[in-house]
């Protein structure tokens, strides 16, 4: 006996039925797809190895005393800004005696020529003779100037340490009496050049002017040219006042008020806030070309790394030892060889002097 059978419906499959075994099968894969696609765009951007490391350039200048003397005033510290101009110090010169002993000397010189004319020229002989003995005066009274400055700041350290029981009461007055015994010759020669500069001027009321025109112009241009020689000297005698030749901030103060110094000897070094540009050293083989224009990533190493393009400025024209922090030590190898390059800084990052970048060279520029 035949039966007509219809076909029973399908059963219906639950939502969260399909929804597992989309989670099982395909999700998995999906995710999969979606992290290899972001590690490689990471790794490209963030990972993978520099071109070579760069240096953002810090710009230094040395302070130092242009003549040997006494730092009398430091008026800085460390970690403070100066603007460029402003007062460092103040040095005041200690030996100014070579100067002075060589003019002496080619005045004495001058004076010998003039003593053969004392017969025919008495009255303009001895006119200039008083002024050469006047210029003497005025230089020895230069040089005593200068010792009795010594004197007192000398005097002035010791009864310091005298307070302090550090020098014994000899020293210290045999330190008092040579300040009081230079301080009575000031004195005393200021009143000889006051005297002689009255009786030149009387001499020359009195000069003849016909003896006084048979002087040779060449004659008399040296002794004009010594007398400027010797107001130079005079005023390089003063105190020098150094100044700041950049703006930055003071980094190392190297000497301290009332130390003697040298010439040329360093006082501070100051460094400017910020810097134009990065230096690089591409190290052989080259992996790539450079040349003045490609764009170049620079890549910092802060916590929160930040990534800005630059373009290179300046390519150097030798292979040279890497004298910087950029330098490694190699076994085998003694100094560290690469060809520099200058790198634009990137507008948007902010870095200091001095910090170490990562530096990825473009083919394109």
């Amino acid at each position: 006996m035949n039966q007509n059978y219809n076909p029973l419906p399908p059963i219906p499959t639950p939502p969260g039925q399909r929804w597992r075994e989309f989670r099982i099968q395909v999700l998995p894969a999906i995710i999969f797809v979606a992290g290899l696609v972001a590690a490689t765009f990471i790794w490209k951007q963030n990972i993978a190895g520099p071109t070579l490391q760069g240096e953002v350039e810090a710009i230094q200048a040395q302070v130092a005393t242009p003549q040997a003397g006494v730092l009398t005033q430091l008026k800085v510290s460390r970690f403070q800004l100066v603007s460029k101009g402003e007062e460092i110090a103040v040095v005041t010169p200690t030996d100014p005696r070579a100067s002075l002993a060589l003019i002496q000397s080619e005045i004495d010189i001058l004076r010998a020529r003039i003593e053969p004319r004392l017969t025919l020229q008495r009255n303009a002989t001895d006119h200039e003779k008083l002024r050469l003995d006047w210029l003497l005066q005025k230089l020895e009274l230069a040089t005593t100037r200068v010792e009795l400055a010594r004197a007192e700041n000398e005097l002035k350290r010791n009864e310091e340490l005298f307070k302090a029981k550090l020098i014994s009461d000899e020293l210290y007055d045999l330190s008092l009496k040579r300040k009081e015994a230079l301080q009575i010759e000031v004195e005393e020669r200021t009143k000889l050049v006051a005297d002689l500069g009255q009786g030149l001027q009387r001499l020359s009321l009195m000069a003849n002017s016909e003896a006084s025109s048979s002087i040779p112009d060449d004659f008399l241009g040296s002794i004009k040219a010594e007398e400027e020689k010797l107001r130079l000297t005079r005023s390089k005698l003063g105190p020098i006042i150094i100044t700041a030749p950049i703006s930055g901030m003071v980094s190392v103060v190297y000497r301290q008020a009332g130390e003697n110094l040298r010439d040329g000897d360093p006082i501070a070094a100051i460094r400017a806030p910020q810097s134009d540009r990065i230096v690089g050293y591409l190290r052989q083989p080259f992996p790539i070309e450079p040349e003045i224009g490609m764009n170049v990533e620079v890549r910092n190493r802060a916590q929160r790394p930040m990534a800005g393009l630059g373009h290179i400025v300046q390519v150097g024209s030798q292979v040279e030892p890497i004298a910087s922090s950029l330098a490694a030590t190699r076994p085998g190898i003694a100094n560290d060889m690469g060809l520099p390059i200058a790198v634009s800084l990137p507008p948007a990052m902010k870095m200091y002097p001095g910090e170490i970048v990562d530096l990825v060279i473009r083919s394109r520029k």
